[in-house]
C-alpha cells in the first residue's frame, strides 16, 4: 500500500479556518475529518490540524514515516502574483507605526512564501512523527477545483471555485478534461465575490466564514428594493466581469462594512439574529447580486467552451440557493457541487489533483469519519451508569417515537465529513409539523426561531416531493416543494418561499438511516424525516458518543440513539 496524508493548516502562510486532513490508500481516500470536530472549537480558526493529522494515521495505525507523501493545498510561493496589493494595504495601514509594522510583516511573510514555504509545516509534522516525509504544495483553488471535478462523474465539465481567496485567486474558471484541469480565467483578489458577500454578513451582525449561510436564509424574507440595489449596483458591477472591489480592496472586512454604513447612512447591525424589513431586504438583494453574477459566469463560459456539465466547489459554492440557481439555468444541463465545498475540502482536492479524473469514484456519500462500535457504547453508558435499552428492532421503535413527536439524537456510523449532517450524526423529527420546526429551533438548538431545517427522504420518493427533483444526497441544492406536498413537510419547508434544502437517501449510501426512513413512511405515509446536524448552538457536530451525551443531557432531545443502544431521559 502506499499512503498519501494531504491536510489543509489554519496557521501562518497556509489560511485562516476550517483546517482538516484525510489519508489516502493507493489513491483512494479512505479517512477524513476536520479539526474543529476534534478540538471542539468552529471552524478551528488559526489552528494546525495535528489532531486530524493523528486521527487519520490511526486509522490505518501507520506512524508519519510510514506515509509516502504530504500534500499541502496552499502553494505560498503563488502569494508574489498580488504583492502589489499586499504593499499598498501595507502603505494604507494608518499611522507611521502601524505603516512600518505592516511592511515589515509583508517583507518578512513574502520572504518566508518565496524561499521556505513548507518549513513551518515541516517544523509541525515533526511533533507528530520523523523523519518527515516530503511535503508537496498545491494551488489553492486547483485544489478546489480537482475536489469538485474528480469525483463528478462528468468526462468533460466547466468547473467553477469561488471563495474569498486562494494565494492570489478569488474565483476561477476552469475546463474540466480526461486529461484534467485547465485554468481559463482568473479573477483575481481583491474582485473577491467570498468578500463581496462576508461584507454583507458582517454588516447584518454576523461573522465572516460563519454566518454567510444564516444570510442565504434570511434573504427569502426580504424583497426588491429599488433603494438598496440602486446603491449597491453603484458599488459593485455584476456578471462575467463582475468587479467588487469598492468594497473588498482591504483583506478581512472592516473596510466594506464601513463603506456599506457610508453608502447606506445607518450603522451595521449590533443585534445579530434580529433584523428589520430593510435587513432583510439587504440580504435578499446581496444574494439575488451573487446568483446573477455566478450564473452569467456559468452560462457564459459553458459557451463558449462547448460543455453543459458544471462541477463547482469553494466556501461560496455552499450557498445552496445559488446551487439551485446553476441548476434551473437553461445552459447547464448536469450540476454537481462537491459537499465539503469550503476549505477542510482542500485536503480532498490535494490527494485526487494528480490523479486521473476516471480513475477517482464518482462521489455518492461523505461518510469519511470516525465510527464507534456498539461495544464502546456500552462500555461508555455503563461506566457513567446511564440507562439504556437495546430495542430487536432499532429503526421502527425510533420510528414510532418520531412519529409520536419525540426528538431524537441519532448517531450511526461513520461520521460525515463537511458541514451538512446526512444520517451519522444527526438531530431528528417530524417533519409534519411546524411545531417540530420550532421546538427544535428554541429548545435543541438554541437558535433564531426564522431559520428554516431541511430535510432526509428516500431518494425514490424525492419526486413527489421536489419540483424538478432529481438526487441530492449532500443537501447542498435548494428546491422548490411540490405545492400539493407542503403540508407532509411543513416542518422543513423555508417559511418565506417553501423551497427545502434536501438530502435524497438510498439504501447502499447509509443502510439503517434508510430503513429508519422507511418505517417513519410505514407508520405515517411520509417518507421524510426532519435532518438537522448534532449540535448545539455555535458547537462543531458531535464526533465521538461522548459528546453525543453531553449535549443529550444539555438539549431538549427526548431520545439519544447511539448505535444499538437508545437512551431517554
Amino acid at each position: 500500500m502506499r499512503y498519501a496524508l494531504s491536510f489543509k493548516p489554519a496557521t501562518g502562510l497556509y489560511g485562516q479556518h476550517d483546517p482538516s486532513a484525510v489519508l489516502f490508500e493507493d489513491g483512494e481516500a479512505v479517512f477524513g475529518i476536520e479539526e474543529e470536530r476534534l478540538t471542539r472549537d468552529k471552524h478551528a480558526s488559526d489552528t494546525f490540524p495535528e489532531r486530524a493529522i493523528r486521527t487519520c494515521l490511526d486509522y490505518r495505525d501507520l506512524e508519519l514515516s510510514d506515509v509516502d507523501r504530504v500534500l499541502l493545498p496552499y502553494d505560498p510561493q503563488l502569494r508574489s502574483n498580488i504583492l502589489p496589493h499586499y504593499l499598498r494595504d501595507a502603505v494604507e495601514a494608518g499611522s507611521v507605526a502601524r505603516t512600518l509594522s505592516a511592511l515589515e510583516d509583508t517583507v518578512v511573510t513574502q520572504f518566508r512564501s518565496r524561499f521556505a514555504p513548507t518549513r513551518q509545516v515541516r517544523n509541525r509534522l515533526a511533533d507528530v512523527g520523523t523523519p518527515v516525509p516530503s511535503v508537496e504544495t498545491r494551488s489553492h483553488h486547483a485544489c478546489h477545483a480537482a475536489s469538485a471535478f474528480h469525483p463528478s462523474g462528468f468526462d468533460e465539465a466547466l468547473v467553477l471555485t469561488v471563495d474569498a481567496k486562494g494565494e492570489y485567486d478569488s474565483t476561477v474558471v476552469w475546463r474540466g478534461t480526461p486529461n484534467g484541469l485547465s485554468r481559463v480565467r482568473t479573477y483575481e483578489h481583491p474582485n473577491s465575490l467570498g468578500l463581496f458577500f462576508a461584507a454583507v454578513t458582517e454588516y447584518l451582525g454576523y461573522r465572516m466564514f460563519n454566518g454567510e449561510g444564516k444570510v442565504m436564509g434570511l434573504a427569502p424574507y426580504g424583497e426588491d428594493n429599488a433603494e438598496i440595489e440602486t446603491a449597491l449596483r453603484e458599488l459593485v458591477t455584476t456578471g462575467v466581469d463582475y468587479d467588487v472591489t469598492a468594497l473588498t480592496k482591504r483583506w478581512g472586512t472592516g473596510y466594506g462594512v464601513r463603506k456599506l454604513e457610508e453608502t447606506f447612512g445607518r450603522p451595521r447591525n449590533d443585534t445579530p439574529g434580529e433584523f428589520d424589513q430593510w435587513e432583510k431586504d439587504l440580504a435578499y438583494v446581496a444574494q439575488k447580486l451573487l446568483e446573477e453574477t455566478v450564473v452569467d459566469i456559468a452560462e457564459t463560459y459553458a459557451t463558449a467552451l462547448g460543455v453543459n456539465d458544471l462541477a463547482v466547489a469553494g466556501g461560496v459554492a455552499l450557498n445552496c440557493k445559488m446551487n439551485q440557481r446553476f441548476r434551473e439555468s437553461n445552459g447547464i444541463d448536469n450540476v454537481f457541487v462537491q459537499p465539503v465545498a469550503h476549505d477542510a475540502g482542500l485536503a480532498l482536492g490535494a490527494g485526487w489533483l494528480d490523479q486521473r479524473p476516471a480513475d477517482v469514484a464518482p462521489m455518492t456519500d461523505v461518510y469519511l469519519g470516525s465510527e464507534y462500535d456498539t461495544d464502546e457504547v456500552v462500555d461508555l453508558l455503563e461506566t457513567n451508569k446511564v440507562g439504556y435499552e437495546r430495542p430487536d428492532d432499532l429503526e421502527r421503535h425510533v420510528a414510532e417515537r418520531l412519529a409520536d413527536g419525540d426528538i431524537v439524537g441519532w448517531f450511526q456510523g461513520r461520521m460525515e465529513m463537511g458541514p451538512r449532517a446526512l444520517g451519522a450524526r444527526s438531530i431528528l423529527a417530524d417533519p409534519r409539523t411546524i411545531d417540530s420546526r420550532d421546538r427544535v429551533n428554541e429548545f435543541v438548538k438554541h437558535r433564531e426561531e426564522w431559520r428554516p431545517f431541511a430535510p432526509s427522504m428516500l431518494e425514490s420518493a424525492a419526486g413527489t416531493y421536489l419540483e424538478d427533483a432529481e438526487p441530492a444526497p449532500f443537501m447542498i441544492q435548494a428546491f422548490d416543494v411540490e405545492p400539493d406536498a407542503t403540508d407532509d413537510v411543513a416542518s422543513v419547508l423555508h417559511p418565506a418561499d417553501d423551497s427545502t434544502r434536501p438530502q435524497t437517501v438510498r439504501e447502499d449510501q447509509h443502510p439503517r438511516y434508510h430503513r429508519l426512513i422507511s418505517e417513519f413512511e410505514d407508520i405515517t405515509g411520509v417518507p421524510v424525516v426532519l435532518n438537522t446536524s448534532f449540535n448545539d448552538h455555535a458547537e462543531p457536530i458531535v464526533e465521538s458518543p461522548t459528546q453525543a451525551l453531553k449535549d443529550f443531557f444539555g438539549m431538549g432531545l427526548d431520545v439519544l440513539v447511539l448505535e444499538d443502544c437508545v437512551v431517554e431521559k
